[in-house]
């Protein structure tokens, strides 16, 4: 019997202060932030990204790592969101360049040198 994988549910990445990177993940990044059932415990917050969530959990002895995550935007938009970011005036951040597959990346770091690609391609259905 084969079993597919189905999808991504969620990606979690560890930063050392909560308090560093929420303005960051909401305000410029824009991520909708979701409620965290009362089970889960500890400083986090988590983000509605599309059909997955990002778990942003902190650790007070955290240390980055060389992993990343992708996300798309909606395709007509990708300039304007990748402009949005550039005037924040947010500082750990790459130019957006076109790539040999034909799609354009931008990479930005969040305050914890967490890495998030933002990629022109639409999402693999």
């Amino acid at each position: 019997m084969d079993i597919k994988i189905t999808g991504v549910h969620h990606i979690m990445i560890t930063v050392g202060k909560i308090d560093d990177v929420k303005s960051f993940y909401s305000a410029i990044l824009g991520f909708e932030e979701m409620e965290i059932p009362e089970y889960i415990t500890g400083p986090r917050l988590w983000y509605k990204l599309g059909p997955i969530e990002l778990h942003v959990n902190e650790h007070p002895n955290y240390k980055a790592g060389n992993s990343h995550f992708a996300i798309t935007v909606e395709e007509n938009k990708y300039n304007e969101y990748i402009s949005k970011i550039e005037k924040s005036g947010y500082g750990k951040r790459s130019t957006c360049e076109k790539y040999d597959d034909g799609y354009y990346r931008f990479y930005i770091h969040d305050p914890f040198n967490n890495c998030i690609e933002i990629i022109s391609a639409s999402i693999n259905t």
